[in-house]
């Protein structure tokens, strides 16, 4: 009797078993593919960073470029005034000499 009873514990035992290992294996699996979609995202979020890291680049290129233009256009903006004095003196000159209106004749009075 005692050993059927034995038996009849073991074979209980080894159910109860299966089914934790059953569990665990559901569990295992899982995880498994947690672990799968995990590196998936890890490996996009490496993409994104290096597609944002040369977006970062191309940006300060621009920027680098767009100061050198600005430098340049001050230096031009520097010279346009200067000719613009230039201009504006031999103008005020000529204005003078024609409301004079001696046209390089001394006046006869």
């Amino acid at each position: 009797m005692d050993v059927d009873r034995t038996i009849e514990f073991i074979l209980e035992q080894q159910a109860k078993a299966e089914q934790r290992q059953a569990k665990a294996e559901i569990q295992l699996a899982a995880m498994r593919k947690l672990i799968i979609t995990g590196m998936k995202m890890i490996v996009k979020q490496g993409e994104n960073i290096n597609k944002l890291a040369k977006a970062q680049e191309e940006l300060a290129a621009s920027q680098k470029e767009l100061a050198a233009s600005h430098k340049e256009l001050a230096s031009e903006q520097k010279a346009l005034a200067k000719s613009q004095r230039l201009t504006e003196t031999k103008l005020q000159g000529l204005i003078d000499v024609l409301r004079r209106g001696s046209n390089g004749h001394r006046s006869k009075n």
